[in-house]
């Protein structure tokens, strides 16, 4: 398939990515507040808008608490929770991003509070018996579930899961002891992955063990400063030095040595994970399950730890022997190294220094892949495939809280504006560090609202009206569709060098690449996720599908046709690379990254309330059993394991999704990844429903496969069969 030509649109795009200062559309109108809410101009604003939003919620919940009196409003009862979670969201997703990007403290020390207070009260809305007892009047009466629309059940059903999730149906005692577990939870899952990222204390190296090592500038430093000083060099675990000694020193001692202090625990650390299981163990048993695993996977694609363990065992399996033919590789480098006899035991610390980091490349030569190329590639992919593409949007004053914040419409060939990216893309201090994809306001539709039956208090017109100007800034009339809609709008947080006038555009590694595809996935799937309810719209589904078209989105940079759309008129020479070498550490990194499934499943099991239970027992007894590498006595990663707190008993998400990931890139879009019929059927069966509908059913529908409907152990076992293409990340993009 040709593609297509360079439009205006295209290298407007290029220009605004690539040039310092550049692209801002000259604004000719007043000056506006964050997002263009014309009243956040300020966080006194912040403030009041979280007031207001309080006032209003309170209204709607006792309107909600009163829908039994009146049959029309039992029909209105799931709509109306959806608006209510939609009210509270809407204002603590703007606080989340605006306390990992704004520049200046006072913003966020006002987003703090405002997160702080809506989050409370949606917590106190979590455990309302009342709103339980109504929606569960409504879930009872055959005539109102007949009148519900897929999404609205499902809709409901996620109302219904999470009250009962909640001890919501526990005598008073016990909702107590609930809040009580809940509030511990939240406190020690903190101070683990605050303990998770404080620095190890240093080991020792002494001089003679540094000899041999690399002749570049780092290496050269360590042996110099060790000769002069004639001193044992204090190492650092995480350091620059220390990294330099895990993949460039010959002699196994040092490695060794930085190895032990890296994973290392202190006992408190220890302490903390262990109460955070405990916790969770014991408020699971409280609401009827066995496990926190049990309760956590009961509305993921997996649906139980039984199930979770059949995928990872079929993946384990399946790895196992590439995983084993490398390690046999490194073996060989490691006895040639040292001049062994005999094959040696790979150490956990001879992985770097046998396996030497090779940079990741596109399978294709490429001239230089400035951040402007990338991105009017991206939109010509989108073209291709959905008939959707990038423009730049004019910025007025105040609607963004940095100057190198760039807005872009994501336009439909057939519905015009469908949503908005703002780019914050360049490192500046004080800024979130890392790539996440921030949804700042999700689709919904708004016509039939009914807002007149929420004003129910004399004199909540004037209390409220900050806050319905809020929501009308974000309405729209959507082209081919009925009713209002609520447009999505996202954010893209990254940390590229910004470009300067001496250092010209921003130029991007090719993990850069990578990780910006990942996010524009996660972008993509929130503007085209136009459903009617705010709770399964976009990216809001289950945790264990939500990856998968960003995942699938790195896929698109391994066909050569795609990575032509970065070229602007598609005619400059691009040669094929051919094979690139295949890392033997690949198989090892996907082992391991199982096996830290496994642990998650086993640290979230039943085993945590047996008397005695060690985390650092149970982690060494893993690796001992099914692990490649042997576990090094005296060390416990398990403290530094920061993803056992927000991803707890669901780590598996990640592979999993990237099995599923593989497995569409192959089946549905390898030959031709630029056909748009393609495109239209991944768009039609999953990307709008958003999480409106059974994964299983979605992914079913998209690869012809009626035997993935029913989404049971056969069905997780068949995706542990897939194969899982090239390399397995850490979970770190959002």
């Amino acid at each position: 398939m040709p593609t297509l030509p360079a439009s205006s649109d295209d290298i407007e795009l290029a220009y605004l990515f690539d040039q310092p200062q550049a692209g801002r559309k000259p604004s000719f109108t007043s000056l506006t507040g964050i997002f263009r809410h014309p009243q956040l101009t300020t966080p006194a604003a912040f403030t009041a808008l979280a007031d207001s939003t309080l006032v209003r919620a309170h209204l709607l919940t006792e309107r909600i608490l009163r829908a039994r009196e009146s049959r029309t409003e039992l029909f209105k009862v799931v709509k109306n929770l959806d608006r209510l979670s939609d009210l509270l969201c809407g204002v603590i997703d703007l606080t989340e991003l605006v306390r990992n990007a704004h520049p200046d403290p006072t913003w966020i020390e006002s987003a703090n509070e405002c997160y702080e207070k809506l989050c409370e009260f949606m917590n106190v809305l979590n455990t309302n018996v009342g709103l339980y007892e109504v929606l569960h009047a409504v879930l009872s009466d055959p005539e109102v579930v007949k009148s519900f629309s897929p999404e609205a059940h499902q809709t409901a059903l996620i109302f219904w899961r999470d009250f009962k999730k909640s001890a919501i149906d526990l005598p008073p005692e016990q909702r107590e002891r609930f809040v009580t577990l809940s509030s511990e939870i939240l406190s020690v899952g903190r101070q683990f992955v605050n303990e998770a990222s404080a620095p190890r204390p240093p080991t020792a190296i002494k001089p003679s063990e540094l000899q041999g090592l690399k002749q570049n500038g780092m290496g050269t430093r360590l042996q110099l400063q060790a000769r002069v000083t004639q001193r044992d060099l204090l190492v650092y675990p995480g350091s620059l030095q220390a990294h330099m000694i895990m993949r460039s020193a010959p002699a196994e001692e040092p490695r060794k040595k930085v190895y032990m202090a890296s994973h290392s625990s202190t006992p408190e650390q220890i302490e903390y994970l262990e109460r955070l299981l405990h916790a969770r163990a014991e408020l699971a048993r409280l609401v009827g399950y066995d496990s926190y695993a049990s309760m956590t996977l009961n509305d993921k694609m997996a649906k139980s730890p039984e199930n979770i363990n059949q995928f990872l065992d079929t993946l384990l399996d399946r790895t196992n022997s590439y995983a084993r033919s490398a390690l046999h590789a490194l073996s060989l480098r490691k006895q040639a190294h040292i001049n062994a006899p005999t094959l040696p035991i790979i150490q956990a610390w001879d992985r770097d220094y046998y396996c030497p980091p090779e940079p990741p490349a596109p399978p294709i030569a490429l001239p230089p892949l400035t951040l402007g190329r990338v991105f009017m590639g991206l939109s010509r992919l989108f073209k291709h495939l959905y008939g959707v593409s990038l423009r730049p949007a004019e910025v007025l004053t105040g609607e963004v809280w940095h100057y190198n914040v760039h807005k872009l419409e994501v336009l439909d060939e057939d519905s015009g504006v469908i949503g908005w990216i703002y780019a914050d893309l360049f490192a500046r201090a004080g800024k979130s560090c890392g790539a996440a994809h921030y949804t700042v306001r999700c689709s919904r539709r708004t016509d039939d609202d009914d807002e007149a039956g929420d004003l129910m208090v004399e004199g909540a017109q004037d209390i409220v009206r900050s806050s319905q100007e809020f929501e009308e800034v974000k309405r729209q009339k959507v082209k081919g569709k009925d009713g209002v809609y609520q447009l999505p709008l996202v954010v893209l947080l990254c940390e590229f060098a910004r470009p300067t006038i001496s250092r010209g555009p921003t130029v991007l590694e090719w993990h850069d690449v990578l990780t910006l595809f990942h996010e524009m996935g996660h972008a993509m799937h929130s503007m085209i996720g136009r459903t009617e309810y705010h709770n399964v719209a976009g990216t809001r589904c289950a945790t264990d599908f939500v990856e998968l078209p960003s995942i699938l989105m790195e896929h698109f940079l391994n066909s050569p046709m795609v990575l032509s759309l970065f070229d602007p008129d598609s005619s400059s020479a691009t040669r094929q690379i051919g094979n690139l070498h295949e890392d033997p550490c690949r198989s090892i990194d996907t082992h391991s990254q199982i096996l830290l499934s496994v642990l998650d499943q086993v640290y979230h099991s039943p085993t945590v309330l047996e008397p005695h239970f060690d985390s650092t027992a149970a982690l060494a007894n893993l690796h001992d059993m099914r692990g490649l590498i042997p576990h090094a006595p005296g060390t416990s990663f398990q403290t530094q394991f920061s993803h056992l707190f927000g991803y707890g008993a669901t780590y598996y998400s990640y592979l999993f999704d990237r099995a599923i990931a593989s497995h569409v890139w192959r089946k549905v879009f390898s030959d031709n990844p630029l056909n748009r019929e393609t495109g239209e059927k991944y768009k039609r069966e999953v990307l709008r429903f958003g999480g409106g509908k059974d994964p299983w059913m979605m992914l079913s529908a998209l690869l012809g496969a009626p035997e993935l409907e029913v989404g049971d152990a056969e069905a997780m076992r068949e995706v542990g069969r897939w194969r899982i293409e090239d390399e397995v990340a850490i979970p770190g993009r959002h």
